[in-house]
């Protein structure tokens, strides 16, 4: 084995081209728009996909707040109003044993569950097991409660079952960074998740990101004059969002919703923005 030693110090001319290279491309607001609206298009197909019983399970992260789950939910009602599918949406901490009954009742062809910000399911090796064998994409996929439990013997729920419903597994960490990163003791059920369901990172995880894409689905989804704001009201919040995008504890459509709220209050509304929403 030969030792390769790295001497300190400044970097040579072709070192320091070579990290120069590495260095991530700065994209346009454009680019990065087109991107986003390409791949929330993308998240509205797999949805489609798992109500016709095409796609087992969906895997999507993403920053908090910037339309996921609303995506999701508008395609599976609308779904469920032509009473083609049933789905549950179960958002915050699970048990095991109450994911393991969840995916009981929703067993059946046709019926989707959302597991939306629940994030402590890592922290959880039963529930963590449970739930890759639902975004399992083998034909058969079983799963087995095999501990005594009296909550499943009150509901009658066997301790095994075939689930042929579809799981959508939602999240605000990004996988994919976990797993190259390669550090964390989470990374290899993150690459488990990723392996085993089409996985779709949205790409929100910088602030110039967000910013774009907030802009963009506050003026196409005509938020503003939902709100009650006049044009120039609109252009102000956007404006304050786009001056204070870096100290902004989140960015995020709350955030949009926040400041409107601040604009129809009081006419100091910048000030108590400022206050209420910067670090």
């Amino acid at each position: 084995m030969t030792l390769v030693i790295k001497k300190r110090g400044r970097p040579t001319k072709v070192e320091a081209a070579a990290r120069q290279t590495t260095k991530t491309v700065q994209r346009s607001d454009t680019d990065i728009l087109k991107d986003l609206q390409e791949r929330f298009g993308i998240l509205s197909t797999l949805t489609k996909g798992a109500i016709n019983k095409n796609i087992r399970a969906i895997t999507v992260t993403g920053a908090p707040g910037v339309g996921k789950t609303y995506t999701v939910e508008q395609i599976l009602e609308s779904a469920k109003a032509q009473k083609s599918i049933t789905f549950e949406v179960i958002k915050g901490a699970i048990s095991a044993v109450n994911l393991y009954k969840a995916a009981y009742r929703n067993r059946k062809a046709g019926s989707v569950i959302v597991l939306d910000d629940a994030d402590s399911i890592f922290n959880d090796e039963d529930a963590l097991n449970i739930l890759k064998v639902l975004c399992d994409s083998s034909e058969v996929r079983r799963v087995s409660w095999l501990k005594e439990s009296q909550a499943l013997i009150s509901e009658d729920v066997p301790q095994s079952f075939e689930f042929h419903g579809a799981m959508i597994f939602i999240s605000n960490l990004d996988f994919q960074r976990f797993v190259d990163e390669g550090r964390n003791k989470y990374s290899q059920h993150f690459e488990a998740l990723m392996s085993r369901s089409m996985y779709l990172d949205l790409r929100l995880h910088s602030r110039n990101e967000l910013g774009v894409w907030i802009e963009h689905v506050a003026n196409a989804g005509q938020i503003f004059r939902r709100e009650g704001l006049s044009e120039e009201q609109g252009k102000a919040v956007l404006s304050f969002l786009r001056t204070n995008r870096e100290t902004l504890r989140e960015l995020s459509l709350r955030t949009l919703l926040k400041t409107s709220q601040l604009v129809k209050t009081n006419s100091n509304w910048e000030r108590m923005a400022h206050i209420l929403l910067t670090k």
